[in-house]
């Protein structure tokens, strides 16, 4: 549970600067948001775009997490490989965004906050891949209580 107590703050902190990157968006980005894509009013402001990117990453590490303790090993390998590959897919994406539409135009810091959200989930992904489970003792090998112990001791 440390290990990923130290993961989510770190899930945090990247949200936090890519919020803060994000809202350092260009004029000509700003103006497009308040005229026309008025959806996107959320990454004008760096704490809702922190939130939400922390709220992404928290359900992708909860995700990640229940694929853990509910699938076969090489089950949950093999999901973590293809979130993985999803992730740098993501970021090829963003890229290719980027540099082809009118996105170009938002500003390098926009950018960046695009790609520390794919770099966030490819260090998620990375963690569950290598980090390995505790073992578990067999329910039968474990003592109910104080008194089942002492019984099967010699004396």
């Amino acid at each position: 549970m440390k290990n990923f107590s130290i993961l989510a703050l770190i899930q945090a902190v990247l949200a936090l600067i890519c919020g803060i990157l994000m809202s350092k968006m260009s004029f000509i980005g700003r103006m497009g948001i308040n005229f026309l894509h008025r959806d996107y009013a959320i990454f004008k402001t760096w704490w809702k775009t922190a939130l939400l990117i922390f709220a992404i990453q928290l359900t992708l590490l909860l995700l990640l997490s229940l694929i853990r303790y509910f699938t076969p090993a090489k089950t949950a390998k093999s999901l973590f490989v293809f979130l993985l590959l999803l992730g740098f897919a993501g970021a090829y994406l963003t890229y290719v965004d980027f540099t082809t539409t009118s996105h170009k135009m938002m500003k390098g810091s926009f950018h960046s906050g695009g790609y520390l959200f794919w770099l966030g989930w490819t260090i998620s992904s990375l963690y569950f891949l290598f980090w390995n489970k505790k073992k578990r003792l067999p329910l039968a090998e474990i003592p109910l209580n104080k008194q089942d112990s002492s019984e099967n001791e010699p004396l």
